[in-house]
């Protein structure tokens, strides 16, 4: 959905989308449940997103560094995410307080909902833009320098992609994925040296 929106924003719509499955294909064994929070998958998508439009990148070893870039924005979106729950419960504890007191006539409800997404908004948008500004210079720092040797690298976004696939594989912690994954490698290795593919 961020990539279709990007997409049709920016009119890249087929890097948008590519760019999108894979860290929906990167982040797919992380499932949240109970109070697990899981990688910020949208921190890493949107400064993705922003940095390949803001370099006009549409190949896949041009976009490959980019994302590799971004991975770590996942972790640290979800750290911010603990540290805002954190700030909201004592609000929350506030409203308890509030709620045995019984006072009807007061605003403090409204108030503390309000702050909670303005603070949520700001830090999230904060985050977001200073993360995005800082690796946008850093890869600008990155490309002239080795520019020349990621031209060089034949990457394909199916390879990305089957790369960014293999969390959710080896995620299932069965056996038998286990081989069926170290024989689809064997397989595919042997097409190539054979030159099949």
């Amino acid at each position: 959905m961020v990539g279709a929106l990007w997409g049709a924003v920016t009119g890249d719509v087929a890097t948008s989308l590519k760019i999108a499955v894979f860290f929906e294909l990167f982040w797919l064994d992380n499932i949240p449940a109970g109070t697990y929070i899981p990688p910020h998958i949208l921190a890493p998508t949107f400064a993705a997103l922003a940095l390949t439009t803001s370099f006009a990148f549409t190949e896949a070893r041009q976009v490959m560094v980019i994302l590799l870039a971004c991975l770590p924005l996942a972790r640290i979106g979800a750290w911010m995410d603990y540290s805002l729950r954190q700030w909201h419960n004592r609000g929350h504890n506030k409203l308890i307080g509030w709620a045995r007191k019984g006072k009807a006539g007061d605003q403090l409800p409204q108030k503390l909902v309000f702050r909670s997404i303005l603070r949520t908004f700001v830090t999230s948008w904060l985050f977001f833009w200073t993360s995005t500004i800082i690796l946008h210079y850093i890869l600008c720092i990155f490309f002239h320098k080795w520019g020349p040797l990621v031209a060089g690298v034949d990457m394909k976004w199916s390879f990305l992609w089957i790369a960014a696939s293999l969390g959710g594989l080896l995620a299932l912690r069965l056996r038998k994925a286990y081989a069926t994954f170290v024989f689809g490698v064997v397989l595919f290795g042997f097409f190539i040296l054979a030159g099949i593919i």
